[in-house]
C-alpha cells in the first residue's frame, strides 16, 4: 500500500501577542485598493461628472387670460447653482421672477423669445420659445360684403383671436353723433346700424383693445 505524503504547509508565524500574522503582500494590495486607488476613482469620477454636467430647462407653454398678457413659467434642472439665468423677446431683456425653483415672466408682445442658462461650471442651455398666443390684430370689418339700403346699412364683424368685443362697438354720423346698432347678431357677427345721412364711421373693438375703423357711405 502507498501512502500520500500530504503537501507541505507553510508553517504560521504569530507576533507578539500569539496572533497569526498575515501575508504582507496581499494585505498591502488590499490597503493599496481601498485606501487609494478606490477613493482615487470615485473622487475623479464626481469631480469629471460635475465638471461636464449640464443644466436643463423645462419650459411650459405660454398662457393668457387676456389676449393682452402672456404668462411664462420654466425651470432647471441642474446639479450645480446657475451663475446667470436671462431671458429676452427679439433681444430686449425681460425681468424675471424666482419663485423657488420656478421663474416667470409676464409678456406684453408676440416675438421670440429666448431662455439662456449657465451653471456654475459654465455649462450652458438655451430654449427658444415662439409668442404668438397674443391678440395684436384688430378685427375684421367685411366692406365688400356690406348691405347700404335706405336708412340702414349691415355688415359681418370677426375676429379669430380674442373675439369682438360686441358691447364696443359705435358709429359717427355725419354730424358727429354717436350711434349705437340698431340690430346685433352675436353668432354670426353680423351688425346693422340706421344711416340717415350719407356717411357713417364704425368702430369695432375686440376683447384685447384693438380697434378698427371703416367707413361706409352712399355714392
Amino acid at each position: 500500500m502507498t501512502r500520500q505524503i500530504p503537501a507541505q504547509r507553510q508553517p504560521l508565524r504569530y507576533d507578539a501577542y500569539g496572533r497569526p500574522l498575515r501575508n504582507r503582500k496581499k494585505n498591502g494590495a488590499l490597503r493599496f485598493l481601498l485606501g487609494f486607488l478606490l477613493p482615487y476613482l470615485v473622487i475623479n469620477g464626481i469631480l469629471l461628472f460635475l465638471v461636464i454636467t449640464k443644466p436643463t430647462i423645462r419650459a411650459e407653454e405660454p398662457d393668457t387670460t387676456d389676449y393682452q398678457h402672456a404668462a411664462i413659467r420654466f425651470e432647471i434642472d441642474s446639479l450645480l447653482p446657475m451663475r446667470s439665468v436671462k431671458a429676452t423677446l427679439e433681444g430686449d431683456p425681460i425681468e424675471l421672477t424666482k419663485k423657488g425653483s420656478v421663474y416667470s415672466a409676464e409678456l406684453e408682445a408676440n416675438g421670440n423669445l429666448t431662455i439662456s442658462v449657465e451653471s456654475l461650471n459654465r455649462m450652458t442651455d438655451v430654449e427658444h420659445i415662439s409668442i404668438n398666443i397674443l391678440d395684436e390684430t384688430a378685427p375684421s370689418i367685411e366692406e365688400s360684403s356690406a348691405v347700404i339700403g335706405a336708412g340702414y346699412v349691415e355688415f359681418q364683424v370677426s375676429d379669430s383671436q380674442s373675439g369682438v368685443n360686441f358691447d364696443s362697438i359705435y358709429a359717427t354720423d355725419s354730424d358727429g353723433s354717436h350711434l349705437k346698432p340698431t340690430d346685433i347678431q352675436r353668432t354670426s357677427g353680423k351688425i346693422t346700424f340706421s344711416m340717415k345721412g350719407d356717411s357713417l364711421n364704425v368702430y369695432v373693438q375686440d376683447l384685447a383693445g384693438n380697434q378698427q375703423t371703416v367707413n361706409f357711405s352712399v355714392s
